[in-house]
């Protein structure tokens, strides 16, 4: 086995227009060492293989297809593929997300240089929609564009890196473990803790990797993080939860917990007040806003009534009736 060789688990079920996209996009990659686990994860096999049969041989020769008849999570889809295949590299590149064609070569050289364990390359949130014709580009921002490396901080409070801008060693599993499969939604970021929690995680600059977002996209075309955004927040609660419990079972103590959950109290308290005073500033605008446009339209009527009226009568009612004549002056 070259030292250098990277396993690429892709994960898919029923979207054989992305799949082939996604083949396209690793096909294009100027680091050629890698091997394939495609993992269609319950989906129908007919589409899959049909797409595999018209790849190009010396392609085709680096994919390994794993059907798998019920899926049983992302998390277990990717554990497949890893188990599946032989590298000193992982990376995961779901069907719907993208690559620049050096994400591969400067990710592994970036490893080997630093000796880190993993590495998360600059991103963007590539907002697209599907369309008759295919694919059509809507947007694109940096994804947490102002961060300039990984910390354990930045992990520990919200995911920082999704798969696409990951490429890490694959011996972590042998003392880290594998992705936790009673997750059905952020067990990416479950590993990735782990990782940070004992390892370098190094951060190239150049942006390398576009993760593919569809709004609007239902069913097989959306995205998890959309689609089940609920589930992403019940699960980044538990994986908190169960986080406190092992640290308390292994001789912890409650205060610290206590204490941040009293600051967090407080931050939420502060926000409700600045958002109650924000309403009602807001109604007051609202009142005054109608008050001056009933005095525009109190002037206006008043102009009216004073232009179909003698000026020189209204001048007069106005002094009394009295002119400069009148006064002998």
């Amino acid at each position: 086995m070259n030292t250098l060789s990277v396993a690429i688990i892709v994960r898919t079920k029923d979207r054989p227009v992305f799949l082939a996209r996604a083949l396209s996009n690793i096909a294009e990659q100027t680091f050629t060492d890698y091997t394939i686990a495609l993992v269609n994860d319950g989906g129908e096999t007919e589409a899959v293989d049909a797409l595999l049969a018209e790849q190009p041989a010396e392609f085709r020769s680096k994919i390994q297809a794993l059907h798998r008849p019920e899926s049983t999570g992302m998390e277990a889809a990717t554990n497949a593929g890893i188990h599946a295949t032989n590298s000193t590299f992982i990376a995961v590149h779901d069907d719907d997300d993208l690559w620049e064609p050096t994400f591969l070569e400067t990710s592994v050289r970036t490893l080997v240089e630093t000796g880190a364990a993993m590495s998360v390359v600059r991103t963007d949130e590539y907002f697209e929609r599907i369309t008759d014709d295919g694919f059509e580009f809507i947007d694109s921002v940096p994804f947490w564009g102002y961060l300039e490396w990984m910390s354990i901080q930045d992990f520990f409070r919200i995911n920082r890196a999704v798969p696409i801008s990951i490429l890490y060693r694959r011996e972590l599993h042998e003392s880290l473990g594998y992705y936790n499969e009673s997750l059905p939604v952020v067990g990416d970021w479950e590993f990735n803790i782990r990782v940070a929690s004992a390892h370098e995680v190094v951060f190239i600059q150049e942006n390398l990797a576009h993760w593919s977002k569809r709004v609007e996209a239902t069913g097989a075309n959306a995205n998890s993080v959309y689609a089940g955004q609920n589930l992403h927040a019940t699960y980044d609660s538990k994986v908190r939860a169960e986080a406190i419990r092992e640290d308390l079972a292994a001789g912890g103590r409650p205060g610290p917990y206590l204490y941040q959950a009293h600051l967090a109290n407080e931050v939420q308290d502060a926000v409700h007040r600045v958002l109650e005073v924000a309403e009602r500033n807001q109604h007051l605008l609202g009142s005054l806003e109608q008050r001056i446009t009933e005095l525009e339209r109190q002037n206006a009527h008043l102009n009216q009534q004073i232009s179909r009226r003698n000026p020189r009568k209204i001048a007069q009612r106005l002094t009394g009736g009295f002119s400069r004549r009148d006064t002998g002056a």
